[in-house]
This record gives C-alpha cells, sequence and structure tokens, in this order.
C-alpha cells in the first residue's frame, strides 16, 4: 500500500491534551509523511463542558477552519456513578455510536488511531465490528475506564509514561513517550504573537514570570484563587491567567473586572487570556519562570521536556487520581511540588510559589533521567511503528 492511498481516521478529545495530541498527529502526517489532508478524518464530539450547550465542544471550535475532513459525533462521557446525567450521557454514547457506523461506513478508512478519551469509545468500538486495525496513544501515568476498553482491542498501545504500562497488556505496549506539540519550542516571538503577552514578558523584568493555567477548559477553583489572590501576586511577579472559556462561571469577565480595578503599575503586571494560542504558547512555556495550575499529561510532559518547574493543583474527582500521579513524575525528579486542591481556598497562594521557588534553587535536579523521561521523538515512533505494521 502507498502513502497516498492510506485513508486515516483520528479520533480522540474532551479536553486539551487528546487535542493537542491530534494535532501533533495530524501536523506529522500532512508535513512529515505526506499524507495528502484530504485522507485524514478526524471524529470528535459535540459535547461542551457541564451545562453548555451541545454542538460548542472544544475541539469544533479547535477544527472550525480544519482543511481534513471533521465529524462530531454524539458522545457521552463514561461514569460510574448511576445518576439521571448518567442515563442521559450513556444514551448519548448509544447514539455515538450509531454515527460512528454511519462515519465509517462512508470513509472506509484504513487504520484508526486513537488519542484517548469518552469520545474514542463508539468510535473504535464500531471501528472493531468493520475489522479496521485501531492504534491507541495513552497520554497519562494512569489509565481511564475509555482507554482500557478500546485497549482490549487494539492493535498497539503506546504510552507517554511507563508507570501506565501496567494498564494493558504487556505484548502489545510500547513506551514512546507522549506526543509533543512542535510550537511550544518556539521560544522567540514573532509577529504573530500575541502582542499584550509580548508586552508582559519584556517589561518588569526584575519579576518573575508566572503562568496560570487550568488547562484548556479552564478551572473554575484556580480561576477563583488566582482573582482573589491578584493583588497580593502582582506585587511579587508577573502574571499570565489563562482561565478558559465557560459560559457558566464566566471567570473571563471576572478576571477583566477585577484587573480593571487594580492600580496602574499592577495592571501591567497582569495579561488575562481565554486560550493561549499556537502562536504565542512556546513563547509562553520558554519564557515562563513558573508554572501553576492543573497537571494533564501533555501539560506535565511539556514542562518536563522543557525543563521548566511547576507548581501543580491536580484535579482530585480525576480517574485513578491520574493527574496526581502525573505531577508525581516531575515532583519525584524535584522540578514540581503538589498543591492539592483540599487545601487551596486556605492556603495563601503567594506564599506556596515563594516557598516551591526557595525549595526548587536547592534541590540538586538529575537533567538526564529527565531527558529520558519524556523523549521528545513519540511522534515518529508511533506513526513509524503504524506504517512499519502495515507494510508502508
Amino acid at each position: 500500500m502507498l502513502k497516498k492511498d492510506i485513508k486515516i481516521m483520528i479520533t480522540g478529545g474532551g479536553s486539551g491534551g487528546h487535542l493537542s495530541v491530534v494535532r501533533g498527529l495530524i501536523d506529522a502526517l500532512i508535513q512529515d509523511y505526506n499524507i495528502p489532508f484530504q485522507n485524514i478524518i478526524y471524529v470528535g464530539g459535540d459535547l461542551g463542558m457541564e451545562g453548555e450547550k451541545k454542538g460548542n465542544s472544544l475541539e469544533q471550535r479547535l477544527f472550525k477552519d480544519a482543511k481534513f475532513k471533521t465529524y462530531y459525533i454524539r458522545a457521552g462521557k463514561l461514569q460510574r456513578k448511576l445518576s439521571l446525567n448518567t442515563i442521559s450521557l450513556l444514551f448519548r454514547s448509544i447514539l455515538g455510536f450509531f454515527d460512528s457506523i454511519s462515519i465509517i461506513k462512508k470513509e472506509n478508512p484504513t487504520i484508526i488511531i486513537s488519542s484517548g478519551g469518552f469520545i474514542s469509545v463508539p468510535v473504535c468500538t464500531a471501528g472493531h465490528i468493520f475489522h479496521k486495525p485501531i492504534f491507541l496513544h495513552e497520554q497519562t501515568a494512569s489509565a481511564g475506564l475509555s482507554n482500557k476498553i478500546v485497549g482490549k482491542f487494539s492493535k498497539k498501545i503506546y504510552v507517554s509514561f511507563k508507570e501506565s504500562i501496567s494498564y494493558f497488556p504487556k505484548n502489545k505496549t510500547i513506551h514512546t513517550g507522549n506526543i509533543v506539540r512542535k510550537e511550544i519550542f518556539n521560544s522567540k516571538a514573532t509577529k504573530d504573537t500575541d502582542k499584550e503577552i509580548v508586552t508582559l514578558m519584556v517589561t518588569n523584568k526584575q519579576l518573575p514570570f508566572i503562568y496560570i493555567s487550568g488547562g484548556s477548559l479552564g478551572s473554575h477553583s484556580i480561576n477563583t484563587k488566582v482573582i482573589n489572590s491578584l493583588n497580593e501576586l502582582l506585587r511579587k511577579y508577573r502574571v499570565l491567567l489563562q482561565t478558559g472559556e465557560n459560559e457558566n462561571f464566566k471567570d473571563y469577565e471576572k478576571a477583566i473586572q477585577i484587573k480593571e480595578k487594580l492600580i496602574d503599575e499592577y495592571k501591567e503586571r497582569v495579561v488575562i487570556k481565554k486560550y493561549i494560542d499556537s502562536n504565542s504558547i512556546g513563547y509562553v512555556l520558554n519564557g515562563m519562570d513558573i508554572f501553576v495550575g492543573r497537571a494533564g499529561a501533555n501539560t506535565v510532559y511539556e514542562i518536563g521536556v522543557l525543563k521548566k518547574f511547576a507548581l501543580f493543583i491536580p484535579i482530585p474527582w480525576a480517574t485513578h487520581n491520574e493527574q496526581y500521579l502525573n505531577a508525581k513524575v516531575l515532583s519525584d525528579i524535584g522540578t514540581a511540588n503538589i498543591l492539592e486542591e483540599k487545601y487551596l481556598n486556605e492556603c495563601n497562594l503567594t506564599e506556596e510559589i515563594e516557598r516551591f521557588s526557595k525549595q526548587a534553587a536547592l534541590r540538586k535536579i538529575d537533567y538526564k533521567k529527565l531527558e529520558e523521561l519524556f523523549p521528545t521523538n513519540a511522534t515518529y515512533k508511533i506513526l513509524d511503528d503504524i506504517f512499519k505494521s502495515l507494510d508502508i
């Protein structure tokens, strides 16, 4: 089979971590493996954040102008607790399964690659019925229910962290590292870099620069804590707060209102953004002194790759406490501290950051081990292995 004849379906979504892997794969397939964009099909979901209307998912916003084919199924998140919402989401998963059958019959992909998440279950289940080879990438240090299900009928499973190998059959599981988006290595500002962020970075350089993020969807608890702590934080730091876009909490709007009430000296030390785009994220990650926020697999991995310091606040309700386990990988090396969410409300955030900064300065970091744990060539390891298995 020639590469120009292969048709690749990619699924996974619901969070920035899954979508970062999807984007990394699609970019590599088009740019480095010469797969025509019309031969790439992405299947995501139509479900936004809880309480938001259908049809406002992160992937729909992210890929609205994509050249490759996109489909959005009626997927529902898999939940272990029984409630009316659980029944509704389960029903959506069933509908999503039939959506997936229709898409696979129409597109007839050669293979399906999954970056994980609840969206992947109906797509990969349907693909399995049609005998399509399925390849799974697991980003986290643990594994959730969705990936455990998909892993059972996957041809190969690629994992970011060695810790997650135990969740899958060893004979078809390979530690490759995580798929790293190329833009995180763009450390210099360009004409497309957010001008407001550039201004923040080049002024008041005597103050450390803190990047705070609750992930691409944002975190209401972290946003609230930062908003309430802004005056104190800005005495000692420059702050970039990425709030996410939530129609219910409206944290972005609240943060902007608080910023407008600051004294002028502090206003120039803070920037509030709903989302950091691909033209700016490398500049931010390379320029920050400390990251503060959630410990999604991709966030942890990118910080590990760039050898940066982080104060992680893991989501406590994540499956198998996966964000805590992700953060622990860097905490064990010494480049991160973990602040559990149950202590977030009562703690003094400025003091937590200062304490970590002092500790980090005294630690002897094994950077060689860091490089071994966080390889940067996962994209090519995975795709080379997939093509080899297909005799391409």
